[in-house]
């Protein structure tokens, strides 16, 4: 109970510190403290040292209650110091190490936050953890433990990058903990120190600690999902595929996966067909027996004669969805054979297929097989264009651009089209916007992969984003459309206004200076209060002779932390040398980015 009125005592000295001296006379909370202290004092000197102190801070005249207020402090503190506690409540225990030598030089100081986020909740543990593993803080001893007992974490991301990156790069300093804190009857977090320890044992102990953990829960999944590195196990797995329990099945599929024995494919294949097609289809994937994926294969096809034959078609698309998707990542021909099998089918592009031939053309381009493109360029007219966007997509990897071009301007005639609106949304898709290439450093579109004449077919179009996407080299024409689109939306706050600007500056355009003043002067002097990036750059852009407008416009404005800005960017602007050419100086291929840091440097 004293101490409880000491720590009390303590964070109201803070507030007065903080406050001020002499906000502590009279102050009602230190009163009301008083009677407890003066109470206290009767069985303890101190205390009534403590309320003699607090009486004169209260009644300290403001030339004196400084001092007043500093001796309390004083004596708080040195009363606090004599009840602090060395020893700890847990059993003391000798550190287990290895054969590794680990740095232990770091300062705990640098340690706290690390192992804060490791032990604590709150925002901002991700970031602090990924500079810690940048730093290499967690090849310390002490944060080992604490690693390790993030595997339990509930935010998701914590235990997958301790689990996936972390602790791996550790190896056998982890070791130790890891056994340690492992509970063969625990959860998730159990499970994943179980695959990291097994990855860390020796050859000669990993099955038998398999084996022990095969009758936990989580961690039971994780035992015998490694198992399908031990073929000797393949009957005890094969049982373990027919468990009660749905996570049971599921691993034991991926062990089975692993196996890929003449046993193990007919169990996965039995799998796809059943109650268990939803968990079978990833351990499929998973699957390098060629036998599995030629069997599904025969499924699929069988399955496309019930559909053509209308015989019972919704269960029919079902199955064949999933043999689909068990087929994703095998790149052989078989695959692509019954792909093209598929999409030339007639009696298979019905409205009830919908999802599959969806599915079925993703994968032709996952694929990524030149046979399985070529295909795909050819499904261009097929089915009333329906299929023209992974046509086009297909086409840009294979086809010379002028060709792609040739292929496919001719259905951006009328932009309501169907067929329009597809080309133009996997435009949109394949190419990075301006946002993403400036702000996040994305590379924009390969020009040598694209015919010039695109850009003019989307000034016609009236495509103001692909156009700012693919204008680089001076063009009278497109500089026209987009001068225009300045003239028609004045605003510099607006994003589209700015990019603009900035493809006009890139291009080189004479009057962008002239034409970024008169809309920036056009918006008054009460809109601006923030600049961003953009904005900055186009500013910064400006030639040597725009410094005094600028600084006349700043001089204007009524917000003083923007003038300010401004001013400072018309005095940099002063003070570089002309350019009559801003393209002089670029570099091909580095991109809009690129292009800016020259320009900024």
């Amino acid at each position: 109970m004293s101490i409880d009125v000491l720590f009390e005592l303590q964070h109201e000295v803070r507030r007065l510190f903080i406050a001020g001296s002499g906000m502590a006379a009279g102050d009602l909370r230190l009163q009301k403290m008083l009677p407890q202290l003066q109470k206290l004092g009767e069985s303890a000197p101190v205390f009534t040292r403590m309320a003699q102190a607090v009486s004169q801070v209260l009644e300290a005249e403001t030339s004196s209650s400084a001092g007043k207020l500093l001796e309390l402090g004083t004596l708080l503190n040195s009363v606090l110091y004599t009840q602090g506690k060395t020893e700890t409540k847990e059993d003391l225990v000798p550190v287990e190490g290895t054969e590794i030598v680990l740095a232990t030089s770091i300062p705990y100081r640098k340690l706290q936050p690390l192992i804060e986020a490791l032990t604590q909740k709150g925002q901002g543990r991700m970031e602090q953890l990924r500079l810690g593993y940048d730093e290499k803080l967690f090849h310390d001893f002490r944060v080992i433990p604490a690693a390790v007992s993030a595997l339990d974490d509930s935010y998701a991301e914590i235990p997958d990058f301790l689990h996936r990156k972390v602790l791996p790069a550790l190896g056998t300093a982890a070791l130790p903990a890891l056994q340690q804190q492992l509970k063969l009857d625990g959860g998730k977090g159990d499970a994943r120190r179980l695959e990291l320890i097994h990855a860390l044992l020796p050859a000669s102990e990993k099955l038998d600690l398999l084996l022990q953990a095969a009758a936990g829960t989580e961690v039971r999944s994780m035992a015998i999902e490694l198992l399908g590195d031990y073929p000797d196990q393949e009957d005890f797995m094969l049982e373990q595929a027919d468990d009660k329990k749905k996570e049971i099945r599921k691993a034991a599929l991926f062990a089975l996966s692993r196996l890929g024995t003449e046993q193990a494919i007919a169990r996965l294949y039995k799998a796809l067909n059943s109650k268990d097609q939803d968990i079978a289809i990833e351990p499929i994937q998973n699957c390098r027996a060629n036998d599995l994926t030629l069997r599904i294969i025969r499924h699929a096809t069988e399955t496309l004669e019930q559909i053509v034959q209308r015989t019972n078609i919704a269960d029919s698309a079902q199955l064949l969805m999933a043999d689909i998707r068990s087929l994703q990542g095998k790149r052989v021909p078989e695959v692509v054979n019954l792909l093209e099998t598929l999409l030339s089918t007639p009696g298979f592009i019905v409205p009830e297929t919908e999802a599959v031939q969806e599915a079925a053309a993703d994968l032709l381009l996952q694929l990524d097989l030149p046979e399985a493109n070529r295909f795909a360029v050819m499904l261009h007219e097929a089915f009333n264009r329906k299929f023209i966007g992974y046509s086009l997509r297909a086409a840009i990897k294979i086809l010379p651009p002028e060709d792609v071009y040739e292929r496919f301007c001719h259905d951006l005639k009328d932009k309501k089209q169907p067929a329009a609106k597809e080309l133009l949304r996997v435009l949109h898709e394949v190419t990075p916007s301006l946002h993403n290439q400036v702000h996040e450093h994305v590379t924009s579109p390969d020009f040598g992969e694209w015919d010039p004449r695109w850009v003019h077919l989307f000034v016609k179009l009236d495509e103001e984003e692909l156009v700012c996407r693919f204008a680089r080299e001076p063009d009278p024409k497109v500089t026209d459309y987009l001068v225009k689109k300045c003239e028609e939306r004045p605003n510099f706050n607006a994003t589209k206004t700015t990019h603009l600007l900035l493809i006009l500056f890139r291009q080189n355009y004479a009057d962008t200076p002239k034409l970024l003043m008169d809309i920036l002067e056009k918006a008054g002097n009460k809109q601006f209060y923030y600049l961003d990036r953009i904005q900055l750059t186009l500013l910064s852009l400006l030639p040597r002779s725009y410094a005094d407008r600028l600084s006349q416009f700043a001089e204007g404005l009524s917000y003083q932390g923007m003038k300010t800005q401004l001013l400072d960017i018309a005095e940099t602007i002063a003070a570089k040398p002309e350019q009559a050419n801003h393209l002089e100086t670029e570099e091909k291929g580095q991109g809009l980015w690129g292009w800016i840091r020259s320009k900024m440097s």
